[in-house]
């Protein structure tokens, strides 16, 4: 399990590091901050509004606001499997349960990690990326989640190395 933000600054330290003050800035924020000023400025290609005047971000919003999207689907999946489970006991543990300004996201499975692969390069090349960098965004994102899965898992990270 891994926090949104820091699977982030990942992937934009290795695809797109002149991004990485926005990211740094962005990072002070909680997340439904962030979703919402990133989802504000993403229909217009312009710089936003962080004291990065030249910045035209676009590897940032488009990382951030998918992976987002991922982590509130694996809530509501989880949350709705809970409800099935015992509402009643479910409900006395929502009320109880703390707010976290982070979001966090699971393992996914394949077919959710073909979904974050495509709407990553579908809204990469909408904000201007050709095909095949935004293709290269999507697989390091989606390589990034498989492996941050494999280490919670207790996999080693890499072939022939001992956990």
């Amino acid at each position: 399990m891994r926090y949104v933000r820091d699977l982030v600054r990942e992937v934009v330290a290795e695809h797109a590091a002149h991004e990485l003050p926005l990211v740094d800035s962005l990072r002070t924020l909680d997340d439904d901050r962030v979703v919402r000023t990133l989802a504000r400025r993403g229909s217009r290609r312009e710089p936003l509004g962080f004291g990065y005047a030249d910045v035209s971000a676009v590897v940032a919003p488009v990382v951030w606001l998918v992976l987002d999207q991922a982590a509130r689907r694996t809530v509501d999946r989880a949350t709705e499997g809970l409800l099935t489970r015992g509402r009643a006991g479910v409900r006395r543990l929502l009320r109880r349960a703390p707010a976290t300004a982070n979001r966090t996201l699971t393992a996914l499975d394949p077919g959710e990690l073909a979904l974050v692969r495509a709407h990553i390069v579908e809204r990469a090349t909408e904000r201007g990326l050709d095909r095949p960098d935004a293709e290269a965004l999507a697989d390091g994102v989606v390589a990034r989640i498989a492996t941050a899965a494999a280490v919670d898992d207790g996999h080693p990270e890499t072939p022939g190395t001992t956990s």
